[in-house]
Order: structure tokens, then sequence, then C-alpha cells
């Protein structure tokens, strides 16, 4: 993309266009990658009483909203990392995005039909594979490849370690 004072009427309103989307759009995860990680979610938290196909559509359910909030809280520019391995944020970034994205969702995000300690553990799982995928040398395709070695604490005070080493 050209600089801000480079930009043509047309990049500018392409820009504009993003950031008013109708929430319908405002997502920016693929369908591969939503279902991709609601199925690896699901792998990770049971809802008591339904059946495990029903389980999926709700974990996708569950990463849409997720998804819906980072694309209101991160510039739509932040996705392009996720899915390059060359350009990224570093550590010390993603630690401090990771805390104040978890504690933002946590007070913004309710999802009632999953239990609390769920709903936390969802968060904290979504939040740290794309904010992790945005650091150099990480993909989101390989962070959810080994989903199930990633590591998501129970405590607050630990959650920047989702996002550190390498």
């Amino acid at each position: 993309m050209a600089k801000l004072s480079e930009l043509t009427t047309e990049e500018f309103q392409l820009l504009l266009k993003d950031f008013y989307a109708e929430p319908i759009h405002r997502t920016k995860m693929t369908q591969e990658e939503v279902i991709d990680l609601a199925k690896r979610l699901n792998e990770r938290i049971n809802v008591p009483i339904i059946d495990e196909t029903g389980e999926e559509k709700i974990m996708v359910k569950v990463i849409l909203k997720i998804d819906t909030f980072l694309y209101d809280n991160l510039p739509n520019e932040f996705y392009d990392l996720i899915r390059s391995t060359d350009k990224g944020i570093d550590e010390k970034e993603a630690k401090r995005l990771v805390r104040r994205l978890t504690k933002m969702a946590n007070d913004k995000i309710d999802i009632p039909y999953i239990p609390e300690l769920a709903e936390r553990f969802a968060l904290k799982f979504v939040i740290g594979m794309v904010v992790k995928a945005a650091r150099k040398k990480f993909s989101f395709a390989k962070l959810r490849a080994n989903a199930k070695s990633f590591e998501v604490p129970e405590s607050e005070k630990e959650v920047e370690s989702m996002v550190a080493g390498d």
C-alpha cells in the first residue's frame, strides 16, 4: 500500500470502506481459518449437553464473535501480519497486545451459552493465537496446526506467556 500522502482517492475510499464495514463484514479470518480454529478450540472445550456437531457450530460462533472484536480493536493491516513470516511485531509488543486485548475482550464479550471458564479460555486461546501469529517468524497456519500444544494459562497474570519465546 502507498504512503498516506500518495494514496489515490480510490485507495482512500477502500480504507474507509474497511473501517466502516457493516457488522456482517467485520471479520478478517477466512472461512477456512474460522472452521479450522473452531475445530481446534472444540478439542479443548466441552459444552455441556450438546453433541459434537452442535459444539463445533457453537465454536464457529465463538470464533466469529472474537474475530469481530479484533476487527473493531485492531487495524485491519494487523491481519496481514498473521499470514506473513517475514514481517511482524516483536515479542514485547505481542505481550503488551495480548495482555490488553484479553482484558478488553473479557470486559466486552459475553458468551452466555458456554461456561465462564470456557469463555475465558476461548478468548485467550483465539487472541493468543492471532497475536502470536503476528510476530515475525510465525504464521497463523502453523500455529493452528500445533494448537493442541498451545499453552493457555489460567491466570490473567501469565497471559503474556502465550506469545513469548520462539
